[in-house]
């Protein structure tokens, strides 16, 4: 065999091994989206901006479909409360970084995919750092830290999640500014002639809003529609809301919330002000803090699901929000 690629005969043999032993391995991903999607997922980087209930669940999904690269980036310390719902964790992790503690485990899951640590604060980070991932995922940040995130993202036209869970509740933010995907989609089968249904492969283009264009938005526009939205809805953007304007978000913040929640209502377009729950908003808030392995397990199954949608080109991503209502079980996407 020639050497005209520069590798010798044995690297060239190693290499093929290699993809045929991955083959075996995704087989059924490979036979689910093709081998051109794996292979995208298999060179893909993703960043994980906070390590919490939810973002271990992400974790372990994207390494077990076969991503490339993952990046940690947490300089928070384990604490005791961390290990409930942190299945990354243990005792002896306690006093040591966040997404140090939590590696070793996802190379466990795929020892193929290469876990990098990041014990940086991500607010120290200069726009260059954003640039170099695939797809960015923050995880339990404040309002103005995912704007500016963000907003970096979409300049490059490259994809940017944020998710957070607390208690019963949860969130996905997605904004993919312009997303390429194919649909396939079935023709009827013809019963005279026995011919079997044809499948089409249709090129389709979606547009997406930033974070900070969301909460700007006027609801007023959905109409009758806007009665049938998840009651969770309001609560986040109302949240956010005072978050970006005050900076922080405590329990102790409740009855001003409460005091200014017509006004963030108004600015949304609400008129019907008996659609926002006060209860909920302050059982919301009494669990900011609190992470449930259930809810974590759902909302970070939904959410690694998208971010491989996104990243093998195939099927829909959610367009633009998702909440979960662990109370009614309910899980809603709100296009804004």
């Amino acid at each position: 065999m020639s050497n005209t690629s520069g590798i010798t005969q044995g690297q060239f043999f190693d290499s093929l091994i290699l993809k045929i032993d991955e083959a075996e391995i995704y087989d059924r991903q490979i036979r689910l989206w093709g081998l051109d999607a794996q292979q995208r997922i298999r060179n893909a980087h993703v960043l994980i901006a906070g390590m919490r209930a939810l973002s271990d669940e992400v974790c372990k999904n994207i390494a077990l479909a076969g991503v490339g690269s993952i990046t940690l980036l947490d300089d928070g310390i384990v604490e005791e409360q961390d290990l409930g719902a942190q299945f990354f964790l243990n005792e002896n992790h306690i006093g040591k970084n966040r997404a140090e503690a939590s590696v070793t485990a996802i190379q466990l899951l795929n020892p193929r995919v290469n876990v990098i640590v990041d014990q940086d604060n991500i607010v120290d980070k200069t726009d260059d750092y954003f640039t170099q991932f695939d797809i960015v995922c923050l995880f339990n940040k404040e309002a103005n830290i995912l704007q500016r995130v963000n907003n970096i993202r979409r300049n490059m036209n490259k994809p940017f999640y944020a998710a957070n869970t607390f208690g019963w509740f949860g969130y996905i933010f997605c904004d993919l500014v312009k997303h390429d995907y194919i649909e396939e989609r079935k023709s009827l089968p013809d019963k005279k002639s026995g011919e079997e249904p044809k499948v089409k492969r249709i090129q389709c283009e979606e547009e997406y809003i930033s974070f900070e264009q969301s909460l700007k938005s006027d609801w007023s526009t959905k109409g009758k529609k806007i009665k049938r939205l998840s009651q969770l809805s309001f609560i986040i953007h109302v949240l956010f809301k005072y978050q970006q304007e005050k900076g922080s978000l405590t329990e102790n913040d409740i009855p001003e919330i409460l005091e200014k929640k017509n006004n963030y209502l108004e600015q949304m377009g609400v008129n019907d002000i008996s659609l926002f729950n006060d209860e909920l908003l302050k059982e919301a808030i009494s669990l900011l803090d609190t992470e449930m392995a259930p809810i974590a397990a759902i909302v970070g199954g939904v959410l690694a699901q998208e971010m491989i949608k996104v990243l093998s080109a195939k099927e829909l991503p959610i367009q633009n929000w998702f909440y979960y209502n662990g109370l009614d079980g309910s899980g809603m996407i709100h296009q804004i």
